[in-house]
């Protein structure tokens, strides 16, 4: 014993061959002695010769299988020698026999960046029962469990960190993402509180937000008079409810005029709420010099509300007829000396829920208001007025590549230059790492069919070295995109060109990366524009593609094609809102309603996109599959929601997640699946060089 203590000695003096002879003398003494052995192999590891103090260290573990001391520095001297499998288990070993906290995070953090979630989340979770206030535990441990399908649990773990940090974007960012497609089952004050939080930013994804907003303002016992009022103010009883003053306060809300304002409602009892509000008000539009004060911020975000969903909602000829008359009696307004005064901002605004405002006003210095009244009026002005003005200039200056003359090429172009799709508000603009951002130095991108912009946004955002080149056959599309990449500050890394994918070789270039979503599908001959752009592709590039699953759409959609199909809806804008208001009466069952749980149905142009698009084609995944083989592509990674995986790794486990056999079963048993689309990454088949995007493609981060 005295020798190891000398060598200990000479350990902590530096003097490392000193200490290996001492040691060496001792094993030859006691060679059963794990401690002796354990310092060599410490001794071995500070002198660099890890491959040697790993067969110490494991002699000693085989002398002494309780201790966690040298079970944690085995498990550590593995992982410095790139043995990670084995370096985790020992570390592993070690925490099971001495549960440590700092240990736990450690082992959380290697199985994180490994992906393996499942064990990252029990970790991380196993120090947070210690350190319940530790801030940065409390953010990995919501992220491990989020990408783990843990999406409740990681939801309530964000909502504290937003409500108790309210200034860190990091978690508003996140918290957003958690929660698309993510409604509230049960009011939570603390879910409101956040999403309050995040609604007071100016750049944010704000469209992830519907779910969580609309079903919280369903919720909410504050709003239950309002509830009340706008299911029955056109009910025959309504006199028995609370009156217009008593649930004004609740309608003027930040949190009810906030979400109007910058995320799209979902949901048919709320749609038919809000419709519901706008006719009772329509309808008593002369006495509106008696309304409360909060009536106007309400109809000005309402009013916003209506802009984004492309005028979706459903009118009476009743209602045409009083819109008719309020729009007279504002153009004698307007053109005579009326004052501009709160009871024509309000009448201004009303009428701006049912017809844009630029049909009435053609320049805002046509409207002069005092100061307060132009705070109300300020987000209406500028999404039916400024932002239109804007769209228009910025249209004419758009290069075109080539012009559009294909016949079915010119059909989508037509539908997409009177709706654009889709319509969004605002993107992340969140700081990266360093790391990530260095990812994207000399990358050139092209987004073939960009629409308005909103895909192109998120990769300038988080690629912000790359060159983009955005190209889109829709001109009012393309104007929509530049006017929100110049909001957004993405302006400069963007060049948006007119013309036809299908001529995608004009653009004279190759790229590092080419993403096409949902744009394949609704050309005449999709392969033929899949050739286009793969002979863009550099030799060792990557590629994204999205396409329709047939499951999914036939699935959730097919029933409701079949309805309009037998009751002769067409495409255009009454006919749409007749079919929406007519499923608003159907049983709850009725499959037909299955079509509403997407988000596209409450939004004109996005569900003309959604049911009525004048061209369509659907895929199976092993058509997919063999379509990209066809143009020397082969699948790196496909994209499902964190549940979606977590699923598909129960139901087959150890089964790789690019067996297509597996993952058609799987989309078998659960249709909805890839409701959005199908999205696959790719790289030339027969390539085994890394590309600099490759670990943001295995987040699923592009």
């Amino acid at each position: 014993m005295s020798l190891l203590n000398d060598a200990r000695n000479k350990m902590k003096r530096g003097r490392f061959s000193e200490a290996e002879q001492l040691l060496a003398e001792a094993i030859a003494l006691d060679e059963a002695n794990p401690q002796i052995w354990f310092g060599l192999g410490q001794t071995w590891l500070h002198m660099g010769r890890t491959s040697e103090a790993i067969d110490a260290m494991t002699m000693a573990t085989t002398l002494d299988r309780s201790n966690a001391t040298i079970l944690h520095d085995l498990g550590l001297a593995c992982l410095a020698a790139q043995r990670s499998e084995e370096g985790l288990s020992f570390l592993e070993s070690s925490y099971r026999l001495k549960p440590d906290p700092k240990l736990a995070i450690a082992l959380g953090d290697s199985f994180f960046s490994l992906h393996q979630y499942d064990k990252s989340s029990f970790y991380y979770l196993s120090a947070y029962k210690t350190l319940k206030n530790d801030e940065q535990l409390q953010y990995k441990l919501s992220v491990s469990l989020y990408r783990n399908g843990d999406v409740d649990q990681a939801l309530g773990i964000m909502v504290q960190l937003v409500n108790r940090f309210p200034q860190k974007k990091k978690y508003i960012y996140n918290l957003t993402d958690f929660y698309r497609r993510r409604p509230n089952l049960v009011f939570n004050s603390d879910a409101k509180r956040a999403v309050e939080i995040c609604l007071k930013q100016d750049k944010l994804k704000f469209l992830n937000l519907r779910p969580v907003w609309s079903s919280l303002l369903l919720l909410d016992p504050y709003y239950e008079p309002f509830r009340q009022f706008a299911r029955h103010c056109g009910d025959a009883a309504y006199s028995s409810l609370p009156q217009l003053g008593a649930i004004a306060p609740a309608l003027g809300s930040f949190f009810i005029c906030a979400g109007l304002e910058r995320n799209m409602v979902a949901g048919i009892p709320l749609e038919y709420m809000l419709t519901n509000m706008r006719q009772y008000l329509l309808e008593r539009w002369k006495e509106a010099s008696t309304w409360p004060k909060e009536i106007l911020p309400f109809l000005s975000s309402l009013a916003v509300q209506c802009w984004f969903n492309d005028y979706v909602y459903y009118l009476t000829d009743t209602e045409q007829s009083e819109v008719n008359a309020l729009r007279s009696h504002l153009e004698d307004s307007l053109s005579g000396s009326s004052p501009h005064d709160a009871v024509l901002a309000s009448l201004l605004s009303l009428y701006s829920c049912y017809e844009p405002l630029y049909t009435l006003v053609e320049q805002p210095d046509r409207l002069s208001f005092p100061k307060t009244l132009d705070a109300n009026l300020a987000p209406l002005m500028l999404h039916q007025l400024i932002n239109p003005l804007r769209e228009q200039a910025l249209r004419a200056n758009i290069d075109s590549f080539t012009d559009i003359e294909d016949a079915t090429s010119k059909a989508v172009q037509s539908m997409y230059e009177h709706r654009p799709y889709p319509r969004w508000t605002s993107a992340n603009t969140e700081e990266n790492s360093a790391d990530v951002e260095a990812l994207s130095k000399g990358i050139e991108i092209l987004v073939a069919g960009c629409g308005t912009g909103q895909e192109t946004a998120y990769y300038a955002n988080i690629m912000p070295h790359a060159r983009i080149t955005a190209i889109d056959l829709s001109r009012t599309s393309l104007a929509y995109a530049k006017r929100q990449a110049e909001d957004l500050g993405f302006a400069d890394q963007v060049t948006f060109l007119h013309g036809d994918l299908m001529e995608a070789g004009k653009l004279g270039k190759t790229f590092d990366y080419i993403t096409s979503s949902g744009v394949l599908h609704h050309l005449k001959e999709p392969e033929k524009g899949l050739a286009a752009i793969r002979a863009l592709l550099k030799p060792e590039g990557r590629m994204s593609l999205s396409l329709y699953s047939r499951i999914a759409r036939d699935y959730i959609l097919g029933p409701a094609e079949q309805y309009i199909k037998d009751k002769g809806y067409s495409s255009t804008a009454p006919s749409i809102r007749q079919f929406r208001r007519d499923l608003f009466v159907m049983p709850a069952n009725d499959p037909i309603l299955r079509c509403s749980t997407t988000s596209d149905f409450f939004n004109l142009a996005e569900c003309t996109d959604l049911l009525f698009h004048v061209q369509e084609h659907r895929v199976s995944l092993s058509e997919f599959r063999d379509i990209a083989a066809r143009h020397k592509l082969e699948p790196v990674r496909i994209s499902m929601n964190p549940e979606a995986s977590r699923q598909f790794s129960l139901d087959f486990p150890g089964t790789d997640p690019l067996d297509f056999a597996a993952l058609s079963r799987f989309e078998e048993m659960y249709p909805q699946t890839f409701i959005e689309m199908y999205k696959i990454y790719f790289r030339t088949t027969g390539t085994s060089a890394s590309h600099p995007l490759d670990p943001l493609i295995r987040l699923g981060a592009i």
